[in-house]
């Protein structure tokens, strides 16, 4: 049997229309900043760059499947006067759009290390959480010249991806959604998801998963080779109870093979560390890009 490209796109235009509308009410909603979206022409098909303004070396977000740039709003108000740029994974759900496809790592290295030049970003620091935390990693490893450091949260690409356990979480969060409101919020806590907490993420999210056709390429571990051979500062900030990532499989083989490495354990926290810790995430990334950036 032939397999089938990693090409991704949307059930009908429609379709495509409607998530975007809902984003757009969800961004006008909870957005404190709209930033400047800025399109950008790369092989694999036009790439959305949201840019937030300010001063300091450029700081590059990369967002989870089937998310999009707008998970890093909150981050966006925690800057801390830095520029930020956030891009919408080829691909996924977000307003970049496939026109080729991936067949491996490194057509996503050069997608990516595209999508930087194409707004002016000669070196970055990386921000990632899951599959954007196998895109900073594969880049660094592929095109190292381009990155200056990776911020890493619950990330793919140092150990398997567990998929039972994260489609038996990702499927309770979904049914979740529709409970009443004190078994929701009751769920949001047991299963360690805050965007429970309102359930119009949630649906959103559901809304893109049911009508978009995803093509991502799987996020295999990168090689010893390629985890040796990444110089840069690395800090990992891990869900002690990650449903994906086993956090003392991920620590042993990072500590065993990033040359420079620094991990944290968020211990009561699952894979959406991202969203259920951001005020410390952010404290630690403030912390961490003064130092590499020195």
């Amino acid at each position: 049997m032939k397999p089938r490209p990693n090409l991704s796109a949307w059930k009908s235009p429609e379709a495509e229309a409607r998530f975007r509308e809902r984003e757009d009410a969800l961004v006008r909603e909870l957005a404190a900043e709209v930033p400047t979206p800025v399109d950008v022409s790369t092989r694999l098909g036009p790439t959305r760059v949201y840019r937030w303004p300010g001063a300091g070396d450029p700081v590059v977000f990369l967002h989870g499947t089937s998310g999009t740039s707008f998970a890093w709003a909150p981050y966006a108000e925690r800057r801390d006067g830095r520029a930020m740029d956030a891009v919408d994974t080829i691909g996924d759900v977000g307003r970049s759009r496939q026109e080729l496809a991936v067949e491996d790592g490194g057509d996503l290295s050069g997608w990516l290390a595209e999508t930087l030049a194409g707004v002016g970003i000669e070196r970055a620091h990386l921000v990632g959480t899951s599959y954007g935390g196998f895109l900073a990693l594969n880049l660094a490893a592929r095109r190292p010249e381009l990155v200056r450091s990776l911020f890493l949260i619950d990330p793919a690409a140092v150990v398997p991806f567990r998929l039972l356990p994260f489609m038996l979480w990702g499927t309770a969060a979904l049914f979740a959604s529709w409970l009443p409101t004190p078994l929701r919020l009751r769920a949001a806590r047991r299963l360690r998801m805050p965007a429970l907490e309102d359930p119009r993420l949630i649906r959103f999210a559901l809304y893109g998963q049911l009508n978009h056709r995803t093509r991502l390429l799987r996020p295999e571990p990168l090689t010893d080779d390629q985890l040796r051979s990444i110089e840069q500062p690395v800090h990992l900030v891990l869900g002690g109870k990650s449903e994906v990532f086993p956090s003392a499989a991920v620590r042993e083989r990072a500590e065993a093979l990033l040359p420079h490495v620094t991990v944290e354990v968020v211990e009561d926290a699952g894979h959406a560390v991202s969203i259920s810790h951001i005020d410390l995430i952010t404290d630690r990334l403030t912390t961490f890009l003064t130092s590499a950036s020195t």
